[in-house]
C-alpha cells in the first residue's frame, strides 16, 4: 500500500517546514552555479519567519503544500501582479528525494485552478537559465519562455527565463 500525498493551502504554522523544503531544494538545484554563501544570504534576507509572515498576509499571494506522512515535502506559491495583469507561480519546490512522483505537477494544477478562479488564463514563472532540469521540466509541461531578465541571489547574478503556460480548462 502506498502512502498518499495530501495537498492543502499553507498556514503560518507551516513556515519552518516550508523553509526546510526551500533551502534543501535550493542547495540541490543551485549550488552548482551559485555559491552557498549567496544562497544562504538570499534565504536569510527573503525567507525569514518575518518575511514569511508578510508573504502569508499578502492578499495577492497564496501558498500550497504537499504533505506525506505528516511532513511537508513540496511547496508552491502564487502571486497576482495587478500591474502586469499576470498570475505568477513564484515558488514551486519539491524536496529532491520526492521529485518524480507527480507532486510538482499536482501543485502546479492547484495553482492554475486558483489562478482561474481569479479569471487568469495563464500562469507565468521565472526559471534560472542554469537550472536545466527545472527549465526542461517546465518546457515539457508546455511553458513558453518569452522574456529574460537578470536575477540576483546574494552577489551572484544569473539569467532568468520568464515564461507562461495557458491554463488547461479541465481539472
Amino acid at each position: 500500500m502506498s502512502i498518499k500525498t495530501t495537498f492543502r493551502e499553507w498556514t503560518l504554522d507551516d513556515t519552518n517546514e516550508i523553509q526546510k523544503v526551500l533551502f534543501n531544494t535550493w542547495l540541490a538545484s543551485y549550488a552548482d552555479f551559485i555559491p552557498i554563501t549567496d544562497i544562504q544570504w538570499y534565504f536569510n534576507n527573503y525567507y525569514s519567519e518575518i518575511n514569511f509572515a508578510q508573504l502569508y498576509d499578502d492578499s495577492n499571494s497564496t501558498g500550497f503544500v504537499a504533505e506525506l506522512k505528516g511532513h511537508i515535502v513540496g511547496y508552491a506559491r502564487m502571486k497576482i501582479n495587478h500591474d502586469h495583469q499576470r498570475c505568477y507561480l513564484e515558488s514551486l519546490y519539491v524536496l529532491p528525494e520526492f521529485q518524480g512522483r507527480g507532486i510538482g505537477s499536482e501543485l502546479l494544477k492547484i495553482v492554475e485552478k486558483k489562478a482561474q478562479e481569479h479569471s487568469f488564463q495563464q500562469v507565468w514563472l521565472g526559471v534560472m537559465e542554469q537550472n536545466v532540469p527545472s527549465l526542461e521540466w517546465y518546457k515539457k509541461l508546455g511553458f513558453n519562455f518569452v522574456e529574460q531578465s537578470p536575477f540576483q541571489m546574494g552577489k551572484t547574478t544569473v539569467n532568468h527565463f520568464v515564461g507562461y503556460r495557458e491554463i488547461k480548462k479541465n481539472f
